[in-house]
């Protein structure tokens, strides 16, 4: 039996879903765990596939306050619009009165076109053949970042592309959810991005491929009113593109 992902919610009724954050879900000072963005993404993809019973097209979340470790947190899933194949549908996290984060996304197929993908993924070396990625300073071995395997297959400072290769150390399948909480390693890709603040994120889901690694291919697209704005792509290690995200974040306050 496959076992739950780590960002699943518990259905307590229709459309309404409750999920409290566990330590491996969390980032941040060991003081002040708080629950990753990239977590909360695959919370609201994972809600949404399993209330519509379809699989996801896109989804855009927007971060607007932080979830902590251990508090409540509740789910609304509802259906805006939608016809006989399409469902577009809105998710809202909240602890009490506070809005945590909003989603809106679609979900299902139309059948008719075959499917092609025009992104390759780059000619990098192999994971084992790359070094690994600087730990993180607040990572511990309880939290997220203390349980991914990342390795460097490319680093451009000053073309703002990061290539890397990433790997959890807890089995968990390939899924939306999965890629979803991938994308959200956007910042993590220039030195100067590295403890930003995520404004939004837009998931693209493409394909669904089971992999030991993935690479996540980042674009840095500009520093723009002191906020980065970029693109990433997601390959399976065959090279078969699984999804594509964008996300704005802002930069960090230089440090005194």
């Amino acid at each position: 039996m496959t076992q739950n992902p780590l960002w699943r919610a518990e259905q307590i009724g229709d459309g309404r879903f409750t999920y409290t954050p566990p330590i491996k879900t969390c980032v941040g000072p060991e003081s002040s765990q708080f629950y990753m963005g990239g977590m909360a993404m695959a919370t609201h993809i994972d809600a949404m596939e399993r209330h519509f019973e379809k699989p996801l097209l896109w989804a855009t979340i927007h971060f607007l306050n932080h979830g902590l470790l251990g508090e409540n947190m509740e789910l609304t899933v509802e259906a805006v619009s939608g016809g006989r194949s399409i469902v577009q549908a809105m998710v809202e996290m909240r602890r009490g009165d506070t809005v945590l984060h909003r989603t809106i996304a679609a979900l299902g197929a139309r059948d008719g076109e075959p499917d092609r993908a025009f992104v390759k993924m780059p000619d990098v070396p192999q994971p084992e053949d790359c070094p690994p990625k600087p730990e993180d300073a607040m990572a511990t071995g309880d939290n997220l970042m203390g349980l991914l395997d990342r390795r460097i297959a490319l680093e451009d400072t000053d073309g703002g592309r990061e290539y890397m290769w990433i790997r959890p150390s807890f089995g968990v399948p390939v899924d939306a959810g999965y890629l979803g909480l991938i994308s959200d390693f956007f910042l993590g890709a220039h030195e100067r991005t590295r403890r930003g603040t995520s404004l939004d994120n837009t998931f693209r889901l493409i394909n669904i491929v089971q992999s030991d690694w993935l690479l996540m291919a980042t674009q840095i697209s500009s520093f723009t009113r002191g906020a980065a704005q970029g693109n990433a792509h997601i390959f399976a290690q065959d090279g078969t593109l699984l999804a594509t995200s964008s996300q704005t974040g802002l930069l960090p306050r230089p440090l005194a």
